[in-house]
């Protein structure tokens, strides 16, 4: 607080993407509770649709579509939703083939793994959208009960063009 306490901008941006975060994730909880399994898929769906979106604004954006541009635009995006949070994301380059984006704690404290990879649809959507020949996974995991999650951005084998 500000001492006149009113609240700097920057505590008005951390505010209103955590009640974001929290509505999201009980608008989430929510559709499972009320439809089980299909209610997974549904949030998987509803992920890849804003993929869709997010990706054409980002082809825009970037000048470059390659691995390196891809992944450091998913981290714009992560560093986003935990700006001000120290090491909160990490970029780890995997030779020329991988990148690593380490995130030290799940926004949304998913604790079904499944429910990560319905909310992540977007993330690899929008990997896969700006570049084909890349793909998107999850590595470790906290709803899993890891201590960070891996998003792992990688150049398709030749085996998975096929």
């Amino acid at each position: 607080m500000t001492d006149n306490g009113e609240r700097t901008l920057e505590q008005v941006y951390r505010s209103a993407v955590r009640g974001l975060y929290a509505r999201l994730r009980s608008n989430y909880d929510f559709i499972y509770r009320k439809l089980g399994d299909d209610g997974i898929k549904l949030i998987a769906d509803m992920s890849r649709e804003y993929g869709l979106s997010v990706a054409e604004r980002a082809r825009n954006r970037l000048d470059n579509n390659d691995l390196d541009s891809v992944a450091r635009y998913l981290l714009r995006i992560f560093e986003t939703v935990g700006r001000g949070k120290q090491d909160f994301t990490r970029l780890i380059k995997v030779g020329d083939t991988r990148i690593v984006i380490k995130a030290s704690e799940c926004p949304l404290r998913f604790d079904k793994p499944e429910m990560c990879l319905a909310h992540t649809a977007m993330e690899k959507t929008v990997v896969e959208e700006l570049n084909p020949k890349l793909t998107y996974r999850i590595g470790k995991s906290i709803p899993a009960g890891d201590a960070y999650c891996e998003h792992i951005i990688e150049i398709r084998s030749p085996e998975e063009d096929s």
